[in-house]
């Protein structure tokens, strides 16, 4: 059954997990064992397919539509910068310039999405992305706000989980 619930962003928790080509205790110094972001804000995801379009000579309209490409990109921003998420993307090479190969790391993030309704209704939404890469970092230095650090990420697939429970 599809979810049908609203939510709100503190209802959000942004979790990575398995990570490919970063030492395994190094991921759990930045984020522990449950590999919670902590303090995320504007999480945002996109997924695109390229549809091409056939058109017969003397038609205006396409006479036959095939997928082709499918892409999955974001962005993440986080309100504290303590170098692990640029580790996270460069990885040895956030810490030696003499690193021998430059592999960026991968892992897999998990968007987890609670509802927990007055009425005792609870429903979630949970978005698993495979294959995260960190392809863009940036933090800006506002006079009158809080600094934060945006990531852009590209990724290879998604999968999707709705549940609907009624008390």
């Amino acid at each position: 059954m599809f979810n049908t619930n609203t939510f709100y962003g503190t209802d959000g928790i942004l979790t990575l997990s398995d990570p490919d080509g970063l030492d395994a205790d190094a991921f759990t110094g930045y984020f522990g064992e449950s590999g919670i972001v902590g303090r995320v804000t504007n999480v945002a995801l996109l997924v695109a397919v390229e549809i091409k379009a056939f058109h017969e000579l003397g038609s205006h309209a396409a006479k036959e539509l095939r997928a082709g490409n499918i892409s999955i990109a974001g962005t993440v921003e986080r309100a504290f910068i303590n170098g692990a998420m640029l580790k996270l993307m460069l990885g040895q090479y956030a810490q030696a310039e003499e690193s021998a190969v430059f592999k960026m790391p991968s892992f897999n993030m998990k968007v987890s999405l609670d509802n927990l309704k007055p009425e005792g209704d609870e429903g979630n939404s949970i978005l698993t992305i495979y294959g995260v890469m960190f392809d863009t970092w940036q933090f800006n230095l506002p006079e009158d706000d809080f600094v934060l650090e945006k990531l852009s990420f590209k990724a290879r697939r998604i999968a999707t989980e709705d549940t609907e429970v009624s008390a």
